[in-house]
């Protein structure tokens, strides 16, 4: 487990809890191991910044229990002191385990288009899969400085990298990462490095988003846009003070209006509003 200090100490002193913690609610011994491997692992990339700019021990505990299917405990740390340290238990099977499971997903979403290949060609529709499949994607790293997933100009903002995906009709956070529907009607997922695979099966993010508080704008100038749900607790909200019709989805850039972000960690508790700068165009939270 080749990761920078910071992230061992953490794995080693917290390891024992997060799987212990699962556990007390009814998460079977493995599947919490794993649970925890996966999130951590998904984790590392970006720990430094996680570290630095999160709770890491209340957004991880969002993560897993939203991983294992556990109900939403928005603003809930990972418990402390739930076992013992047993060095019979290390942490690094399972995210030798976890490694693999990685790979097998890359690997059966190339075998799921290979075959898809070999069908629609021998259905002589190979130009229907030509259109259906996502784009290649480029990746570059550069750290968001807005606290939630955003998309503008064929572009698509996670927590450490930005990916270039055209015609991105709606997306949602699942997890570490993002579930997005594409123009041609395919689902895609995006994890947090970046990587874009096909064969997404759950779009329950898409279909069935949470329904966001009442937000009450600063300024009758103030236009609520679009809301999404921050990594371990509250909502941000997009305003937009140039328009006086919420209708559209994308935000117009005006010499006369600001773009901003405002961050509610409970209802009626809100941040000061953040003008974003230089996104360009339009931009969108989901």
């Amino acid at each position: 487990m080749t990761v920078n200090a910071d992230f061992t100490r953490y794995v080693e002193a917290r390891w024992t809890d997060l799987v212990g913690g699962l556990e007390d609610e009814d998460v079977a011994p493995e599947a919490a191991r794993i649970a925890v491997a996966e999130t951590l692992l998904a984790s590392r990339r970006s720990w430094s910044r996680r570290v630095r700019d999160e709770q890491v021990d209340v957004s991880l505990w969002a993560e897993l229990r939203e991983r294992t299917g556990l109900p939403a405990r928005p603003g809930e740390p990972a418990p402390h002191g739930v076992r013992p340290s047993d060095p019979r238990d290390p942490p690094e099977p399972w995210f030798a385990r976890a490694e693999a499971l990685r790979g097998a997903r890359r690997r059966r979403g190339l075998v799921r288009a290979a075959a898809g290949v070999l069908v629609l060609a021998v259905l002589a529709t190979g130009w229907q899969w030509w259109a259906s499949r996502p784009p290649a994607a480029e990746v570059r790293e550069e750290a968001n400085e807005l606290p939630v997933v955003w998309y503008s100009q064929g572009e698509l903002h996670l927590e450490d990298v930005v990916v270039t995906l055209p015609e991105i009709e709606e997306f949602a956070a699942s997890g570490s990462g993002v579930v997005a529907r594409l123009g041609s009607g395919s689902v895609v997922h995006v994890d947090a490095d970046g990587d874009v695979t096909t064969g997404h099966d759950s779009t329950e993010a898409l279909d069935d988003p949470p329904e966001a508080p009442t937000f009450i704008a600063f300024t009758q100038y103030d236009v609520l846009v679009q809301a999404a749900p921050v990594p371990g607790g509250g909502w941000a909200y997009l305003l937009d003070s140039s328009r006086r019709d919420s209708a559209q989805d994308a935000l117009r850039q005006s010499e006369s209006g600001r773009r901003a972000l405002v961050v509610c960690m409970s209802e009626g508790k809100c941040g000061e509003p953040v003008t974003i700068l230089g996104a360009g165009g339009s931009i969108r939270l989901r």
